[in-house]
């Protein structure tokens, strides 16, 4: 598998065994990786054991135990992120993470509080957050991405009034909030 450029993984069924995350190692000129579903992840492996050309990463899990953006952060290359299932209380980007990140899709997302360092996400230019079911208020840090031209919210508990969906409304960002149907209703 080391001259692997694409790498899909997707158990529809059952759940990834959590040691296969550790093939990742293996596979030095990977671009794209997708690895859907594992049940638990403790946390993700260091930031070395990621292709270092990686330029997509979906990592979908029911749980992710500890902060994900320390590690993903610091892949120099990758510019598309999704990733599901942390269930941390804070989550943090750090000054100099993800200097090419264009678009990060974060779901079933349990964090209370997002912080976002300046310089941090220097080229972010679309920012999804789904099911995020404990953040009340949007990271002021948002406001300072030189790039952000569209935020969708998918089913929110952060207010239209949030201070800071204005200030990125001021600033000429898309801001777009989205409830599902279910059951011939919305809720």
């Amino acid at each position: 598998m080391t001259q692997l450029v694409t790498f899909v993984l997707d158990f529809s069924r059952t759940d990834i065994p959590v040691e296969m995350i550790k093939m990742l190692a293996n596979m030095p000129d990977a671009v794209e990786i997708l690895l859907r579903r594992f049940d638990v992840l403790d946390k993700l492996p260091g930031s070395t054991l990621f292709p270092q050309c990686l330029r997509q990463l979906d990592l979908f899990a029911n749980v992710i135990k500890e902060d994900p953006m320390p590690i993903v952060e610091k892949l120099p290359c990758l510019v598309v992120l999704s990733l599901s299932g942390y269930q941390g209380r804070t989550m943090s980007c750090s000054a100099q993470g993800f200097p090419r990140l264009q678009r990060l899709d974060l779901s079933m997302f349990y964090t209370e509080e997002w912080i976002i360092e300046t310089g941090a996400l220097p080229r972010l230019s679309h920012l999804g957050l789904h099911w995020f079911r404990n953040m009340r208020k949007l990271p002021d840090g948002l406001v300072q991405l030189p790039s952000l031209k569209e935020l969708v919210l998918k089913d929110p508990l952060i207010s239209e009034d949030d201070i800071t969906c204005k200030d990125l409304r001021g600033k000429g960002c898309k801001v777009t909030y989205t409830k599902y149907m279910l059951s011939g209703g919305f809720f």
